[in-house]
């Protein structure tokens, strides 16, 4: 007997609004039904992204320190990775025990005071006072300077009071 047991033609994929109206077979006659749209995990995770966790996962899984794991994912794999050959390059990096690289390198903070410097400067060159200063610093940067501090900083140019 060459009979069909399905409504849907061969081929044919069943709609979503089919399934939850009660077409179907089995589980598919539930009244419970999820959302339309799955749940989207396959559509998320490429074949791309796997061999990029797989990756970084050899790095956590040498035993490179927390923070280094989080600048390979933060970078990517390959940037990361550059920038660790170039490291390991060069010479003046490398550490008494030649296994180790040494990498020092100053304190975020102090590239902010370089920048909040530069500005002032740049405010002085403008010609604004102490005081126009220390405002614009107070509401652009969000530090509270002296006058005195400001005149400091820009010791070898005059600053009005």
């Amino acid at each position: 007997m060459d009979e069909k047991r399905s409504a849907t033609p061969a081929g044919a994929q069943l709609d979503w609004v089919d399934l939850v109206h009660g077409q179907g077979v089995g589980a598919r006659h539930s009244t419970v039904t999820a959302p339309p749209g799955g749940g989207g995990y396959l559509d998320e995770c490429t074949p791309s992204q796997l061999w990029a966790d797989a990756r970084l996962r050899e790095l956590a899984d040498m035993g490179l320190p927390r923070v280094w794991l989080e600048i390979a994912h933060e970078l990517g794999y390959e940037p990361f990775m550059q920038m660790w050959r170039r490291l390991d390059a060069a010479v003046e990096m490398r550490s008494e025990a030649e296994s180790m690289i040494e990498v020092q390198l100053r304190r975020y903070s102090s590239f902010q005071r370089y920048q909040r410097n530069r500005f002032i400067e740049a405010l002085a060159d403008m010609g604004l006072t102490g005081r126009q200063i220390r405002e614009r610093v107070s509401v652009e940067v969000g530090e509270n300077l002296s006058v005195s501090h400001i005149r400091r900083i820009v010791k070898p140019r005059r600053v009005k009071p």
